[in-house]
Parts: structure tokens; sequence; C-alpha cells
């Protein structure tokens, strides 16, 4: 999946605001070319009685979506964080895990953004998150692409 370094700044900005709370929101792109993030979209995080689970409101996924449709774009992925612990998935995120879709988790520890992983489910076999290359691109990357 490819990314710009200002939107990973934007979502590790998201991700320090929200700790020790674990943030959320979209990325909206292209799936095309292995994913092509074009915008991040933050959302609020519905879960106020766990700091390690995240819940977006269906009229949030819905909004989302419409400004997805209205950009040309779609909702590629999904990000959040894990405060005080590494960026893979948990049984929750493999729960609620959707085909086809990204998932960028972040860790943040101490209220400072470390790592980063993109994860997708497996297009075969059992049900597993397979880890995503991330290639970061600089904005003008970006443009070159579009």
């Amino acid at each position: 999946m490819k990314i710009t370094d200002a939107q990973l700044k934007e979502i590790y900005a998201h991700a320090k605001e929200s700790y020790p709370h674990e943030c959320c929101g979209f990325l909206l792109g292209h799936f095309e070319a292995g994913g092509q993030v074009r915008r991040v979209r933050r959302a609020a995080n519905q879960n106020t009685e766990r700091t390690d689970r995240f819940v977006i409101a269906p009229e949030e996924f819905a909004q989302a979506q419409f400004a997805a449709d209205d950009a040309e774009l779609d909702i590629i992925g999904i990000y959040h964080s894990h405060p005080d612990w590494p960026p893979i998935p948990s049984q929750t995120d493999m729960d609620s895990a959707w085909d086809e879709v990204f998932y960028l988790i972040t860790s943040v520890h101490e209220g400072r953004p470390l790592n980063t992983n993109i994860w997708r489910l497996a297009r075969s076999g059992p049900r597993r998150f397979e880890q995503v290359s991330l290639e970061i691109l600089d904005e003008n990357e970006l443009k070159d692409t579009e």
C-alpha cells in the first residue's frame, strides 16, 4: 500500500491526540497498483469503556462512503492505533475485518507513535491476516501518479 509522509503524519497526530485510547479513521483512495491512499479521514472512536478497542458509528461509515464517492475514491482501508501494544492485529481486529480492505495499525508507546504495519485478510486458506508492504511517498510522487 502507498501513503504519503504527510498522510502518515496525520494519522500519527490523531494517534497521539487520542492516547491512551485508540484512534480510528478511514483511508480513501484506489485499490489499483497495490492500494494508493489519496485522503485520510478521521473518525470518532465511539468506545468509551475500553482503551484497547475502537468502534466507528454506522453514520460515520456512511459519511465516509459519501465523501469517497463524491471524490471518485473508495474506502480502501481503516486505520487505528494500538496504545502501548505492537502494530499487529488483535482477535477483535480479526473478528471485524472485511475482505480486500487494508488495515493500517500504528503502535503508540507512552503517547508517541512508534511503528506502523499494514495488514489485509489473506485471499486464500484459513482466515488470517497477512502483512502488506508499506511504501511512503512524498507529495511530489503522489502528484506524479495522478
